[in-house]
């Protein structure tokens, strides 16, 4: 394995044993079957079977057999036989390359502030994936028919800046060194342009070398072997609030809309979704929760609650009186145990899910939603 061009077995982290990529590829193999097991029906399901089949095709056959992925492998080969043109045209309605350069920029502001090293790792490998699997898509629907030379131009310039800002992306060097892992070593000869799309995972493998060979020569340590399982460990479990971060400003926008449409434009519309959409976060000690719940018809002057709960789901009262700031819009909690809110300052949000109780405005943890991710 250590002759894989995708591997680094000088980079701190690999030597360490801290990339695990059985782990991210069975992250990919039970989403696969998640997919299988719904249809795929959505544009969003069939993107992700695409995505989600043109990835495992890059990895290291060995490892595949040890996660028992055969079956798996052999369910998408078979749907996509049968719907490969079909699911193809569906799933390249998703990536929107614009969108994903926009997002960016807060990959580059990040840095400015020395506190949000989570945050960082985070949209670091959330840029990083959501590309990876536009390009996957991408290939995937050339092997079905579906030839997308316009969303192949506009995934162009977003290809370049990854390779020129290749060292924004080093707080996920644990993620991408666990993928270069899974990469199987022959992949160009393999599969040339499968392996043209693993060309991005590279360019940062070979800026995370360089940075660690100016902080040797500067005489700073490298991070301690425990410290960095700590931070790959965080990471994986901020993959859950990032997708649901994403998917909330989705939910947000398709509700902005909806909240400013004059009825005569919702009349051609299909009806929406008639489930409450609620998200829910706990205290850092895990003895509290709350809860926002939105309605799928919401209305321009619409207020909604934040409604707090003890360990034995019975209004936390005591709160009352707090001061909660939620998306970064502020209230106070009422003698209830509830904090109102305006819905629409929620919708615009460009901190989604971050939940800050108390004088001291301590963040809660954002722990899960009835919203698809």
């Amino acid at each position: 394995m250590n002759d894989s061009p995708y591997i680094f077995p000088e980079l701190t982290a690999t030597r360490n044993g801290t990339p695990d990529p059985a782990i991210e590829v069975d992250c990919w193999l039970s989403r696969l079957q998640e997919v299988l097991d719904t249809g795929p029906e959505t544009a969003d399901e069939a993107y992700d079977l695409l995505a989600l089949w043109a990835k495992l095709r890059r990895v290291r056959p060995e490892l595949l057999e040890e996660l028992n992925a055969r079956e798996t492998l052999t369910r998408a080969e078979e749907v996509l036989g049968l719907r490969g043109a079909d699911l193809a045209s569906q799933a390249l309605t998703i990536p929107n390359p614009h969108l994903w350069q926009i997002a960016t920029n807060g990959l580059d502001q990040a840095f400015e502030d020395a506190g949000l090293a989570e945050a960082r790792s985070t949209l670091a490998e959330q840029l990083l994936t959501d590309l990876d699997d536009a390009t996957l898509a991408l290939y995937a629907a050339g092997r079905h028919g579906i030839d997308d030379r316009e969303l192949a131009s506009e995934l162009t310039p977003c290809l370049d800046w990854l390779a020129a800002n290749a060292e924004l992306f080093l707080p996920a060097a644990v993620h991408i060194q666990a993928v270069g892992m899974a990469l199987r070593p022959d992949l160009p000869q393999f599969d040339y342009d499968l392996a043209v799309t693993a060309l991005k995972y590279l360019d940062i493998l070979c800026a995370i070398k360089i940075a660690e060979e100016e902080l040797a020569l500067a005489g700073i340590p490298q991070l301690d072997p425990t410290d960095a399982r700590q931070l790959a460990d965080r990471c994986r479990q901020q993959q859950q609030v990032a997708a649901a971060a994403a998917t909330y400003l989705t939910v947000a926008a398709a509700l902005r809309k909806q909240m400013f449409q004059r009825p005569w434009a919702r009349a051609g519309q299909a009806e929406p979704d008639e489930r409450l959409y609620w998200w829910r976060w706990s205290s850092p000690a895990g003895d509290l929760t709350a809860r926002l719940t939105i309605s799928p018809r919401p209305q321009p002057d619409e207020q909604v609650w934040l409604e707090f709960l003890d360990a034995g789901q019975r209004r936390a009262t005591d709160l009352a009186g707090q001061t909660v700031t939620l998306h970064g819009v502020g209230s106070t909690i009422d003698p209830t145990g509830k904090a109102p809110f305006a819905l629409a300052p929620l919708l615009e949000t460009d901190q989604p899910l971050l939940l800050q109780v108390g004088s001291e405005q301590i963040e809660w943890l954002f722990t899960d939603t009835n919203m698809q991710q």
